[in-house]
């Protein structure tokens, strides 16, 4: 007996073996069509050797110097360059600022720390004092406290002024000795972005054919946006607090930031609830764009109507809802994220075109949201509502990512707001995803930055996940037949992967094929495909049958006419006349 015991624990074990899923395999969650969660493939997974932290070998620079902990201890936002050589071959650059050491950091592609950078030199023959009178910059004092000060005060503090300074200028820069440059430091260090912009003469006019390439950093508690040589790290910009009438009594803490080809400055400032700031080139403030109405209920409408001034303001203020990340796609439309206030759960992510106004595409099964079901009631308030976003990404075919901080998730949709996968979670895993605070593509892959963990996650696709990608992709450009075999796969790997059956479907609606279409879109929920197809196919038969059978109709008629013609000609009268005397 204890020999088959054996042989019954070996089999036991051998099966469990089996059935253990693999990295590529893990099992997540998504939603039907109905709105329940089901389970699921997920859609990325943390690469292999993917987790990087200070403790991390690749975060030993090439002069050996190592990221220190204490210099890596608020990570608040990433960014991801790609150079290209005169051959075309591009070369990734990755940044992270740090807003408690107002460290710039640097890597490579790989994650490979290379440097950092604390603080931007700037040259006095590149700006007037109007303009040195409004930067900013951090000061440590003995006791090791940062604050900010006016550059002026600044150089106060090195025994200088304006015209001291100023005069600096007259000497040749190589000749300047380290006592002769100065330089901003940065306070609260919150965002990164890089991009290029076509230069400008001093009259304003653009130079045609010659392009700045630009870092955008925003310097928070500086109340200011510094705006550096992407090569040098000297000082080419400062965009201070706006002076216009629209932002008074407002305090400029600029978060995140975009900028377009143009040159344009699209900005989330904290404790701005009026949009996204939009400023010109120059710096101006021009527009508030994407702005985030509340929606109130009829109940909360109606009550308010009959309270006193003093019962409102006891109230909850009631504010238009702060964005907390945004995005710009190769098109130039922006993605933002908002937290829900109110009843606008559904419109936490937008897509804004050039003129401010929101055009995301919400076709999907349901409005991209995140999680459709969540604990309502309990004593964690943090589990309560709908999910918090605090980071998006978009790829070059639409495809768009948002990450949740409240519960540490991924959720990915295409062009037309179809969930595709959810990936990631919370847990004490080095894997698992706490609090992002960035995420960005870099090809199919997705850095996270996690504040929380002071690390970096580097999720890649899943098996079914590649499928997907190269499916919306190929849908993306008009490919449907090639991106219906990829829908296809997805159904091989996944029987239940509902919006696979709408893809074929699509593939067979181009191809005319509307009756099989029809039995996918049954199949994958989709009512309004269904529709379209069936439409299609009736007027289809209706073509297809009515020449013929209008033919056969008018040839009866004519028949029995000419019956009746005979009839008459030949007996001189009706038959039915005949009958009659």
């Amino acid at each position: 007996m204890k020999k088959y015991y054996k042989y019954l624990i070996l089999c036991l074990l051998l099966s469990f073996s089996l059935i253990i899923p693999s990295a590529h395999a893990a099992v997540g969650y998504t939603y039907s069509h109905s709105g329940e969660p089901i389970y699921s493939t997920v859609g990325l997974a943390p690469a292999a050797g993917g987790i990087y932290t200070v403790i991390s070998d690749a975060w030993t620079s090439p002069s050996n110097e190592t990221l220190q902990a204490s210099q890596f201890t608020s990570p608040n936002d990433l960014f991801i360059y790609t150079e290209y050589d005169p051959a075309g071959v591009g070369t990734d650059i990755i940044y992270i600022v740090d807003a408690v050491s107002n460290l710039l950091f640097v890597f490579d592609g790989n994650m490979r720390y290379q440097y950092k950078v604390a603080n931007y030199e700037i040259l006095p023959e590149n700006f007037t004092d109007d303009e040195l009178i409004k930067m900013k910059t951090a000061f440590v004092d003995n006791n090791k406290n940062v604050t900010s000060i006016s550059f002026t005060d600044y150089l106060a503090k090195k025994g200088m002024t304006l015209v001291d300074f100023r005069a600096i200028a007259q000497i040749p820069y190589a000749m300047r000795t380290p006592a002769q440059k100065f330089y901003l430091s940065p306070n609260a260090l919150s965002g990164v972005y890089r991009n290029v912009r076509p230069a400008k003469n001093p009259d304003g006019t653009i130079i045609r054919g010659v392009f700045q390439d630009l870092l955008y950093l925003s310097d928070k508690s500086n109340n200011q946006i510094v705006i550096v040589d992407a090569k040098t790290y000297q000082v080419v910009q400062v965009v201070s607090s706006p002076t216009d009438i629209s932002f008074s009594g407002k305090v400029f803490l600029p978060v995140k930031l975009v900028t377009d080809v143009a040159g344009r400055i699209f900005v989330i400032s904290e404790g701005v609830y009026e949009g996204i700031m939009q400023m010109s080139y120059e710096g101006n403030f021009s527009s508030f764009v994407g702005v985030n109405y509340v929606s109130l209920t009829f109940w909360e409408l109606f009550w308010r109507r009959f309270m006193t001034d003093e019962q409102l303001a006891q109230t909850e203020t009631i504010l238009n809802t702060i964005f907390t990340s945004l995005t710009i796609d190769e098109e130039g439309f922006i993605y933002a994220t908002s937290r829900a206030v109110g009843t606008n759960a559904g419109a936490m992510i937008k897509r804004i075109n050039p003129s401010g106004k929101d055009v995301l595409t919400r076709n999907g099964y349901s409005v991209p949201m995140g999680d459709l079901t969540y604990i309502r009631t309990g004593t964690n308030v943090a589990l309560r509502g709908p999910s918090r976003f605090s980071a998006v990404t978009v790829n070059d075919y639409g495809v768009y990512t948002i990450a949740d901080e409240k519960s540490g998730r991924l959720f990915s949709y295409d062009d037309e707001g179809n969930l595709l996968y959810i990936s990631g979670g919370r847990g004490n895993e080095l894997t698992n995803l706490n609090t992002p605070i960035a995420i960005r593509y870099q090809g199919e892959n997705i850095l996270a930055l996690d504040k929380e963990k002071q690390s970096v996650i580097r999720f890649e696709p899943t098996d079914i996940a590649v499928s997907i990608n190269k499916a919306v992709r190929y849908h993306y450009i008009g490919n449907l037949v090639a991106s219906s075999e990829e829908w296809k796969n997805v159904v091989h790997q996944n029987p239940n992967y509902e919006y696979a059956y709408v893809g074929i479907g699509k593939s067979l609606l181009n191809e005319g094929r509307y009756l099989e279409a029809m039995s996918y879109f049954q199949t994958g929920y989709s009512v309004d495909y269904y529709s379209k197809a069936y439409k299609l196919y009736r007027d289809e038969q209706v073509n297809r049958y009515f020449t013929p059978v209008m033919s056969v109709i008018l040839v009866g008629v004519a028949a029995w006419m000419g019956y009746k013609l005979y009839r008459k000609i030949k007996f001189g009268k009706d038959e039915d006349e005949g009958g009659e005397e």
